[in-house]
């Protein structure tokens, strides 16, 4: 039995003359469109005895007809009429749009509003006057008597769905992830702060045994003071590519060496060198060879103001012209004649830095982190990460 709703489209379609349909016995498959980009709305159409086929048993899909004479009478059969100006609809969707002949002008804007005009290759192109395949045409029926599945990108008007959030778990506070320093040693003074990044060896899973931080993960963050000696604040972490802020902290790190141990100065090459440790290394024990590229910048004038809290103002702008004056004479001793503004107060600061170490005969001391050092870090608040 067909569908009234099926028999008045195509009579309609069949009364201009554009398509052959032959009724075909239910269930019949066509040897021509295993394969084809419409078979499965051609076997649907044929199953319900819409579509037929030839006497040879192939359906010819390429068989033409008139392309915009399909939509008209689509828009016909089912009582369609466009809920807005077709003008509006049709220049939205077709850049093509001037070529629709003006007596088809409403079925196609309504048939699209409807998402019935099943336009391939290219869904902006319309190709009103260009004949259309008998599957354009197989095509067309199925979606608007919405018998099978037509692949979204035929579909002209079809708007995507609305993408969905990524789905998240999240480590509650208090949870624990070891991450370990990397290959450099780590020399702070009391005072440092000194950014660095540790790497996760051990994989970290919520309650539900699902893998939320990957060991190999980054966090970024800095060593500050706390707790008698010093822990890493972590500020970010990377894991899967993606960066999320982190709130967590470390144990305190209290291992400690005297500055005035000879023994110290074969540690300093390769070692990441805190601004205020490197002033405490050559205001104290003398050693003046500290190479500038191990000392980590930023810090240098945190560490004066600390270091020259209470200190008579004349010392400490003594100090301060002695560390400029250093500055300027690198550029000589080091044959870079380029030195730079930021070179000279980098040294005025230092100097004073210096100064206020020397003055402070009591911070002798220095905080080594030892390259490969694991440190647990405790998070501070919960962590929300993206399920892959």
């Amino acid at each position: 039995m067909i569908n009234p709703m099926s028999t008045a489209i195509i009579s309609r379609l069949c009364g201009a003359g554009s398509l052959i349909l032959a009724l075909a016995t239910p269930g019949l498959a066509f040897s021509d469109t295993q394969g084809f980009w419409a078979d499965a709305c051609i076997q649907q159409l044929a199953q319900r005895g819409i579509v037929g086929g030839y006497p040879d048993g192939r359906f010819r899909p390429g068989q033409p007809i008139s392309r915009v004479q399909v939509w008209v009478a689509l828009s016909s059969g089912l009582n369609l009429r466009p809920t807005q100006s077709p003008e509006v609809v049709l220049r939205q969707l077709y850049q093509d749009a001037a070529s629709i002949p003006d007596y088809a002008r409403s079925g196609v804007a309504a048939a699209s509003e409807q998402q019935l005009v099943v336009n391939y290759p290219d869904v902006s192109l319309l190709r009103p006057n260009q004949l259309a395949s008998r599957a354009d045409v197989a095509a067309s029926l199925c979606q608007g008597l919405r018998l099978a599945a037509i692949p979204s990108q035929y579909i002209a008007g079809y708007v995507p769905p609305v993408a969905t959030q990524p789905q998240t778990a999240s480590l509650p506070q208090g949870t624990q992830v070891i991450a370990r320093s990397g290959s450099q040693r780590v020399i702070l003074a009391p005072q440092d702060r000194l950014p660095l990044t540790l790497t996760v060896v051990q994989e970290v899973r919520d309650t539900q045994g699902r893998l939320l931080i990957p060991a190999g993960s980054t966090i970024q963050g800095e060593m500050r003071p706390g707790s008698g000696g010093s822990q890493f604040v972590a500020q970010q972490i990377t894991l899967r590519g993606r960066t999320l802020p982190l709130d967590a902290i470390s144990q305190p790190v209290r291992r400690t060496q005297e500055v005035s141990e000879r023994s110290l100065r074969p540690i300093l090459p390769g070692a990441l060198v805190g601004t205020a440790a490197a002033a405490l290394i050559a205001g104290v024990s003398g050693d003046r060879r500290i190479e500038a590229g191990e000392v980590l910048a930023g810090t240098v004038a945190g560490a004066a103001a600390g270091l020259n809290w209470g200190r008579k103002p004349e010392k400490v702008l003594r100090d301060f012209g002695i560390g400029a004056g250093l500055g300027a004479a690198v550029g000589g001793l080091s044959g870079d004649r380029r030195v730079t503004a930021t070179e000279v107060l980098g040294g005025a600061v230092l100097g004073a830095v210096v100064g206020g170490a020397a003055d402070r005969r009591q911070l002798r001391e220095v905080i080594v982190l030892e390259p490969g050092t694991d440190l647990v870090l405790t998070l501070n608040q919960p962590l929300g990460v993206p399920l892959p």
